[in-house]
């Protein structure tokens, strides 16, 4: 249901879609033509394919037997993987657009969407997704811009509050560690000192997992449910003259919940 909401942005990009699944022909017809999906869901009769990629989840028993470790596979037009996603509880899963976020930017359609301007800094806030469901790991996307002649101190840097994306930990999602970019040096001339800092436009990306508890199960299944994260970015700017407070910019997202979709499993 994730991919189908997703489809037309998916096709914007030059991207095809395919699903390969342990099901059984008839089950995946009944949960196409029920919720409507467009893009084709393939039956791996005896989970072959699967077994041929190496993804068969020998752990899983009884009627999951069979199922594969839960992964996406970006494929270019000569067959060649470009790059792969994947999780290991075969229930969570990589939304599409966390994905186009990892490969080449935010997409349309998400949470948040605005922007945050400081004496030092803008920032551009959203989430991947507005619509998640519990198992669903997306991104939190800050486009981080520092102003004319401005810098901000990257991790690692000692003597100087470096910038830091923090997201405040509930029980109801896991989150993944945070990416930064590769920082730069920078020669401050006055004292001689080289540091590791951003002058450049710069992308923060902190994935997140929502929980599949049984209480997150029931909230999401409620009509208008929804899901607040808040979080901080903090840094420390400075020019060639002058370095400045240390500032914390607060973020938050609110993002609409929705119930898990999946085929009914007939052997």
């Amino acid at each position: 249901m994730e991919l189908q909401r997703n489809l037309d942005g998916i096709r914007r990009r030059g991207l095809g879609l395919v699903a390969i699944s342990y099901d059984p022909v008839e089950t995946l017809k009944a949960f196409a033509d029920r919720y409507g999906i467009e893009y084709p869901l393939l039956s791996d009769v005896g989970s072959e394919t699967i077994r041929g990629y190496g993804l068969l989840n020998t752990a899983a028993t009884g009627d999951q037997a069979g199922i594969p470790h839960p992964g996406t596979f970006v494929v270019d037009r000569k067959g060649r993987v470009v790059e792969r996603f994947f999780e290991g509880a075969y229930q969570e899963r990589f939304t599409a657009n966390s994905i186009l976020v990892q490969l080449d930017g935010p997409q349309p359609g998400g949470a948040g969407g605005r922007t945050i301007t400081t004496p030092h800094l803008s920032v551009s806030v959203r989430a991947s997704d507005a619509v998640v469901a519990p198992g669903e790991r997306f991104s939190l996307v800050l486009d981080v811009v520092p102003g004319p002649g401005m810098h901000v101190y990257a991790p690692g840097q000692t003597g100087y509050i470096p910038m830091t994306f923090k997201v405040a930990q509930t029980d109801a999602y896991e989150l993944h560690p945070i990416r930064y970019p590769e920082a730069e040096t920078y020669l401050f001339k006055p004292l001689n000192e080289r540091v590791k800092v951003y002058q450049k436009p710069v992308r923060l990306v902190q994935d997140v997992t929502l929980s599949l508890s049984p209480d997150m199960r029931a909230r999401a299944a409620a009509e208008g449910a929804t899901l607040s994260i808040v979080g901080t970015l903090q840094y420390q700017a400075c020019d060639d003259a002058v370095c400045y407070l240390p500032t914390d910019v607060p973020l938050e997202w609110t993002l609409h919940l929705t119930k898990i979709e999946s085929p009914e499993r007939r052997r």
